[in-house]
């Protein structure tokens, strides 16, 4: 009986030597993982490991001087822990600063770079404007009407001939012509655009010049060689490849003056008579009065 006491004894002793060890490893192994846990967190937050180091600017040659403002106002993030940078944020308050950019996507380029890559909206139509000292100024410009290019020309856009006559717009620009300024009526408020992404056409206006000419060429098959914006008239004239004008009142439904003279193809032969122009602006009492003017034949 003595020997059964003793080795119970021992195995109770072993018992709570091993729960002790268990115990022991619980911890030690709670404390390891939470050593691990704030050293992953320092490592991350309070070392150079994940310090902004770079700003990368990227985008197409036309927004060289975005690029160049936009890495200019990130600098102030330098030093800073990449995983902190508020990217949405800084998206949104830089699109509404550059409304004009179509994209402006910011990344986080592990370990040290913020990458940001902008994109403009596509170019739809050149624009020349021309003055009555007889100088032109050439534009491109994008579907929102701002001005893309200076000076240039894109090839397979239409071209849009603006007289901006009787308006104040009607300055060359320094470089074409040095003339000494004329100080505008108070109640002027336009100027003589000469900036990227400066609004050149108002983008609605833009919208009506571009889909009318593209709803006559559809109409009629004829192409549109170039379409004609009389800004203080508020009028459009489409010069067609037969070499004669359709003049469209744009203060008046526009649709409607274009179904007028698909009406009117019974009389007037657009595609063989010598036109010199079709004038569609006239309201008659029934709505489709078009007038027209019959040119020498050669």
């Amino acid at each position: 009986m003595p020997k059964v006491r003793a080795i119970a004894g021992t195995d109770r002793l072993s018992r709570r030597r091993i729960l002790k060890a268990g115990r022991f490893l619980w911890y030690f192994k709670i404390f390891a993982g939470l050593a691990a846990i704030l050293g992953l967190l320092y490592f991350l937050f309070l070392t150079s490991a994940l310090e902004i180091q770079n700003i990368d600017v990227k985008g197409e040659a036309d927004t060289s001087q975005e690029q160049t403002a936009i890495k200019a106002e990130l600098q102030q993030y330098l030093g800073d822990n990449l995983l902190m940078f508020d990217v949405s944020g800084q998206e949104k308050a830089l699109l509404s600063k550059y409304g004009y950019l179509k994209t402006l996507d910011i990344d986080r380029d592990f370990f040290h770079t913020i990458s940001v890559t902008v994109e403009t909206y596509p170019p739809v139509a050149n624009v020349r404007i021309e003055f009555e000292n007889n100088t032109s100024q050439y534009y491109v410009i994008n579907e929102h009407g701002f001005i893309a290019s200076i000076g240039t020309n894109l090839e397979n856009l239409p071209m849009i001939v603006m007289d901006v006559t009787g308006t104040n717009m009607d300055i060359p620009m320094a470089e074409e012509s040095p003339v000494e300024p004329v100080e505008a009526p108070v109640e002027a408020v336009d100027t003589m655009p000469d900036e990227i992404n400066e609004e050149l056409i108002p983008e609605d206006v833009l919208k009506t010049l571009l889909e009318t000419a593209d709803s006559f060429e559809g109409k009629f098959d004829m192409e549109v060689l170039e379409i004609a914006y009389l800004k203080r008239a508020r009028e459009l004239h489409l010069f067609t490849e037969r070499y004669f004008s359709v003049w469209i009142d744009l203060t008046q439904d526009v649709p409607l003056q274009l179904a007028k003279l698909k009406k009117a193809l019974t009389e007037i032969d657009i595609y063989g008579a010598p036109l010199e122009y079709i004038d569609l602006r006239i309201s008659g009492q029934n709505g489709e009065k078009v007038i027209y003017k019959l040119g020498t034949p050669e």
